[in-house]
């Protein structure tokens, strides 16, 4: 009994000790830090209907070319959006011949007709749209002249070819919504 009445009075001292003495702390949080979101680039879009320039790189004329030819064409000037350029200077543009006549004889002139098919930006293809129609000199009132002075070899005079001359530009428009990436800033 002696022993149960030093517990309890060691066990009230214990008590009394704990309510002078402050209550114990609670934990502290852990600091934790998020890793940083990761930012999925953002596209950027080229609109339907933005102006390309392109320059016609190598003559294309009624008398060499035919129906279906590709020929090769430069962006002439940047292509930008948001201030960011898309499509570069010099980026390579292709086109096709969709109708060439050359000229005929009684002074008959040259027609040829081509359309703007793609830019190509690394193996990404953006289509354009837009034409070019060109036709030679008509040479009808030389024809007359050459009968009046050469008789009917006049009538053998041909008009003049069609052509689309290296440096001339065409503006071609996209026919569609183009997404690029964002570059990393």
């Amino acid at each position: 009994m002696l022993l149960a009445a030093a517990l309890a009075v060691a066990s009230g001292a214990a008590r009394a000790e704990d309510a002078s003495a402050p209550p114990p702390a609670a934990p502290l949080p852990v600091a934790t830090v998020a890793p940083a979101p990761v930012v999925a680039p953002q596209a950027i879009v080229l609109p339907k209907g933005t102006m390309v320039r392109l320059m016609v790189t190598k003559e294309i004329n009624s008398r060499d070319s035919k129906v279906g030819d590709h020929f090769t064409l430069r962006v002439d000037e940047d292509v930008k959006v948001g201030g960011l350029t898309l499509i570069p200077i010099g980026a390579t543009g292709w086109g096709e011949v969709v109708n060439a006549e050359g000229s005929g004889g009684v002074g008959k002139r040259g027609r040829i007709n081509a359309k703007l098919l793609f830019v190509d930006m690394g193996g990404k293809r953006i289509p354009v749209d837009g034409e070019r129609q060109s036709a030679g000199s008509n040479a009808t009132g030389a024809v007359v002249y050459s009968v009046l002075a050469f008789g009917p070899l006049g009538l053998l005079m041909k008009g003049g070819n069609a052509s689309l001359k290296a440096g001339e530009i065409l503006n071609g428009y996209t026919t569609e919504d183009v997404t690029f990436d964002k570059p990393a800033a």
